[in-house]
């Protein structure tokens, strides 16, 4: 394992304070329940492959769990929590973590670590240029780069909108760190937008825009969804400006049917089209939604509209993934529930979990070394 000196000591002190599993105790099973499954209609590649779920309460855990609701492995953090997390290309689990003080998906560390259980980074708040939160999303360039959303503090003069003559407005910003924790590129809001502009800027000062997912698109791009606007973004990766904006308001023209509220989980799927989780907060219907994009001609035509239950509404977080062509691995986090639908949005396999789960992915058994079996 490779390790840059400036890392040593955080890492050793964290290391201290990990463990992983693939022999499991009891107790790790005990957080989940296969609560239904029609196994003869669940395809192939998602009986043999693996769910990957993140436990944001301390001690936080990563769990990879197969299609019978065993967990197979988990890597276990004491002290802290494990905001969000993704499986990347190098077979690692790229992470942020917090710690109870830190609310929700918000977090001070992001972490690195090997299906081996080694740490093959762990950057901390305050060390280099890494020097605000990090929240809902951490990514792996294709340079081997950090890329995280996190929060940016501004003062405005919002005198003219009711406010004061130096008023703290809080948003989102894309922070590029090498893995020695020096910034490479930096990106926010206020780049992009002026708060001025916004007449209810002193009702959302506090989490102004609220960006909760960040991919990257087919030319390398980025794609970035704001929840509190219901548009996703795409900016140029060079120089941050913002190429177009899709949703509400935004430059696309599509149905009215396929309208969404807030998304999460916002990426390009296997097939090339953008997927998310609409969390539907005004219709009380929670979905996956794909499209695909004519992006020169500004037009957006409906793929995939897959309604879950609606007893599994689900206003805030969530997330939904391809497992094969014809399945939607979906996730409700608000009810403690990881379902397997298919495209019309049938159930076809659900999991409850003793934790809110923020994000449910799906890892393909070929994607992962032999160690992890059954």
């Amino acid at each position: 394992m490779k390790l840059y000196p400036c890392l040593l000591w955080a890492v050793l002190c964290l290391a201290c304070q990990q463990r992983t599993k693939v022999l499991l105790p009891s107790r790790a099973q005990e957080g989940f329940l296969l609560d239904s499954a029609h196994m003869d209609q669940v395809p192939a590649v998602f009986r043999s492959g693996y769910i990957l779920l993140s436990r944001r309460d301390e001690p936080g855990a990563l769990y990879l769990l197969n299609a019978q609701g065993k967990v197979v492995w988990y890597h276990e953090v004491k002290g802290t929590g494990f905001k969000t997390a993704h499986f990347t290309d190098k077979r690692t689990f790229l992470c942020i973590l917090g710690s109870k003080e830190y609310a929700t998906s918000y977090g001070n560390q992001v972490l690195e670590v090997s299906l081996e259980g080694d740490t093959l980074l762990h950057l901390q708040k305050g060390q280099g240029d890494f020097t605000a939160n990090a929240h809902h999303e951490v990514l792996l360039s294709p340079d081997d780069n950090i890329v995280m959303l996190s929060t940016v503090e501004r003062t405005f003069d919002l005198r003219a909108k009711g406010g004061g003559m130096a008023d703290t407005v809080k948003s989102d910003g894309i922070l590029v760190l090498d893995r020695k924790g020096k910034k490479v590129w930096e990106w926010t809001v206020f780049d992009a937008l002026d708060p001025l502009d916004d007449s209810l800027i002193l009702d959302t000062r506090k989490d102004w825009m609220h960006a909760n997912s960040l991919s990257f698109d087919k030319d390398g791009h980025y794609l970035i969804s704001f929840y509190n606007n219901g548009q996703i973004w795409k900016l140029d990766a060079r120089t941050g400006a913002v190429i177009w904006k899709f949703g509400r308001e935004g430059d696309f023209s599509f149905p009215d049917s396929a309208a969404f509220d807030m998304g999460h989980a916002v990426h390009r799927n296997e097939s090339g089209d953008l997927m998310l989780f609409d969390n539907g907060v005004s219709k009380e219907q929670s979905q996956t939604l794909t499209f695909q994009l004519n992006e020169s001609a500004r037009t957006a035509t409906p793929v995939i509209r897959s309604p879950i239950p609606a007893y599994l509404f689900n206003d805030r977080m969530g997330s939904a993934y391809l497992a094969g062509p014809q399945h939607i691995l979906q996730c409700s986090s608000k009810k403690n529930t990881v379902l397997l639908t298919n495209l019309q949005g049938v159930p076809l396999w659900s999991l409850r979990c003793a934790f809110i789960p923020y994000r449910a992915e799906f890892i393909p058994k070929s994607a992962l070394p032999d160690f992890i079996t059954d």
